[in-house]
């Protein structure tokens, strides 16, 4: 019986050393907002519905984004709405960014005034396509 109670300790104690070395080895985790996103999506209906590049210009200009990264973000919506069997391996991405860990990505598409993190605005996107693809398909489809 001791030895028994002996063996559960030291599993229990090497069971309690190796979580305790997951969480401080672990990277931080990052919070992925949507909120530029969803915006852009909103001005890209409204431009589909009235045509309106004064307006779109002027709401650009609001949200600190130029037309050439507003095209760039909208292109990588409809990438990705295009590339349904990718989007599985796209969202286990996500899920790997979100956790901290860094995603060594084979092109970056980039745009002005984001975070330098390479995979950022694909995060961003692909966040809502998890969050709200209601917005997504109204903005398309519409």
């Amino acid at each position: 019986m001791k030895k028994i109670t002996s063996l559960l300790v030291a599993f229990l104690l090497a069971a309690a050393g190796f979580w305790l070395g997951v969480l401080l080895t672990r990277p931080p985790g990052r919070t992925v907002e949507t909120q530029r996103m969803e915006t852009c999506l909103l001005l890209y209906q409204d431009y589909r519905t009235y045509n309106d590049q004064k307006k779109l210009a002027a709401e650009l200009e609001r949200i600190s984004l130029n037309p050439r990264d507003f095209q760039e973000i909208i292109d990588r919506f409809i990438y990705y709405r295009t590339r349904k069997s990718s989007m599985n391996q796209a969202m286990q991405l996500l899920q790997a960014f979100k956790m901290g860990y860094d995603i060594d990505a084979a092109s970056i598409f980039s745009i002005s005034g984001m975070a330098s993190e390479p995979f950022r605005l694909d995060a961003e996107i692909l966040a809502v396509f998890e969050s709200k693809p209601e917005l997504i398909k109204k903005a398309f489809e519409g």
